[in-house]
């Protein structure tokens, strides 16, 4: 009996010991589908001029530290709609593997970046991974299967061209500390503010400069004194008052940033440097908050500003310390001036803007639809991949965004005929690129709760991301046109 009793503890035993070996493989399983389909993207589509893998080993222990595989990739048009396609099923089928799962939609202003750190969590740097609202990306993190203090990290980022009908992206394949293991080492002094930007590709700038004051009228002080960078640039070095108030900002690889310690509240300005010499006309004011970080996008005469931070901290915070505009020499993004319109022309613009705000609630009734088809479906056990009974709303969604294209059009055009300030040129381009973004973020939620789209849906996203890049295009023009 006690042999019996003691083989049956064996077999318990056993059985938990395999239960625990199991449990421990599926906690460490590798997203095979995204390793495969990821590497096939490489060596089909890699540009080998622009491929990077490095490795570093801790030198007391031997053990992998970082390993970092980063590839660019080009999409012939005859392959683009497969490769995307499998792209998407790869992550798709691999959520489950990792602890991380994040996609974005084109036509979302959100940026990622990635922390990658090293140098057991001394070492830090920051992958810009997605930083163009025209971007699709997929990423996702896993548990190392070798080192616990290891993170896997897995992401892809394209942009297609509907003129060339092609696309081309960047794969990152990243082996690195896990940051929530060495955040105590990491953390930014609370005293830091920092301005990190990007420059748009429709930019070629070089440097830009930083006015810091304590005070609005104390900025606007700096602001006005010139508009010649020399003499900037000398006041800066001789002048008491411009002393530490000016920071430089050269552009390296599209990125440009400044960090310094404050300790209140204060107001900054980015100003771009033109080949003659001069300074920009227009430009961006912050506001300047100990420990935070401002993220800023510049293209050719507007910018994209960090929304979460001017609702928390800025403009939209109610304690914005940055005081009213009033001359046209100062940021696009400004409201336009109170003009004097004929009423018979303020009726007709009016009317448009009805038509318009009736269009976009429409759109906005049939994404409902399709919300709530959707969740028919799913309790009536049917399958998400099916999409059952929504082409019909994707296809009408199609015929209205033409139709929103032209009753835009029609607005601008009466606009531009009376020969308004930039200023309300501008904010009509403005209005349209919000609400295509406000139907792109519809997607973003249909993507993130049912994980994929049908062919109609595809072609209503790819309508959208057309759309965005047109008004894009149009405000940079009118813009242009004016100086």
């Amino acid at each position: 009996m006690k042999k019996i009793f003691i083989m049956l503890i064996i077999t318990i035993s056993a059985i938990a010991s395999v239960n625990a070996q199991s449990s421990r493989r599926q906690a460490v399983r590798k997203p095979n589908n995204v390793i495969k389909q990821l590497n096939y993207t490489i060596d089909n589509y890699g540009q080998k001029n622009r491929l990077s893998y490095s490795v570093t080993k801790n030198p007391n222990t031997n053990l992998l530290e970082l390993s970092e595989k980063i590839a660019h990739f080009t999409l012939p048009k005859t392959d683009v709609n497969q490769q995307l396609n499998l792209i998407r099923e790869a992550f798709t089928k691999d959520e489950s593997v990792g602890y991380q799962f994040k996609h974005i939609m084109p036509g979302n202003s959100e940026r990622f970046n990635l922390n990658v750190l090293s140098g057991n969590g001394k070492t830090s740097n920051t992958l810009s991974i997605r930083f163009l609202p025209e971007q699709e990306m997929w990423y996702m993190c896993c548990k190392n299967p070798v080192n616990p203090q290891l993170r896997d990290a897995y992401a892809i980022v394209w942009k297609e061209s509907e003129a060339e009908k092609t696309c081309e992206g960047d794969i990152y394949m990243i082996t690195s500390l896990r940051p929530d293991l060495f955040t105590k080492d990491m953390t930014s002094s609370n005293k830091t503010f920092k301005l990190d930007g990007i420059m748009g590709q429709d930019l070629h700038d070089t440097l830009y400069v930083f006015y810091m004051a304590d005070s609005y009228e104390e900025l606007e002080r700096l602001g006005n004194r010139t508009n010649s960078f020399a003499e900037l640039k000398r006041l800066a070095e001789t002048d008491p008052e411009f002393i530490g108030k000016i920071a430089y900002m050269p552009i390296r690889n599209n990125r440009f940033e400044i960090s310094v310690d404050i300790n209140k509240h204060m107001v900054g300005r980015q100003r771009n440097v033109e080949p003659d010499g001069s300074l920009c006309r227009l430009w961006m004011d912050i506001d300047m908050i100990p420990g935070e970080t401002y993220h800023l996008v510049v293209h050719n005469g507007y910018v994209e500003a960090d929304m979460k931070y001017e609702r928390r901290f800025g403009q939209y915070s109610g304690h914005s310390l940055i005081g009213e505009f009033d001359n046209d020499e100062t940021d696009i993004e400004t409201a336009p001036s109170k003009e004097e319109i004929p009423s018979h022309l303020q009726l007709e613009i009016n009317k448009k803007f009805e038509i318009i705000g009736e269009n976009l609630n429409m759109i906005g009734t049939l994404y409902s639809h399709i919300r709530e088809q959707m969740e028919q479906t799913l309790n009536n056990g049917g399958k998400v991949k099916d999409w059952p009974n929504t082409d019909l709303y994707f296809k009408q969604i199609l015929k209205q965004n033409e139709l929103l294209d032209q009753q835009i059009e029609s607005l601008y055009e009466t606009i531009e005929n009376q020969n308004l300030s930039l200023k309300y040129r501008v904010e009509i381009h403005k209005g349209a690129l919000k609400g295509f973004a406000d139907q792109n973020n519809l997607f973003n939620d249909l993507y993130s709760k049912y994980g994929n789209l049908p062919t109609t849906g595809i072609k209503c996203q790819k309508q959208i991301s057309q759309l965005t890049e047109k008004y894009m295009n149009k405000m940079s023009e009118a813009i242009n046109s004016d100086q």
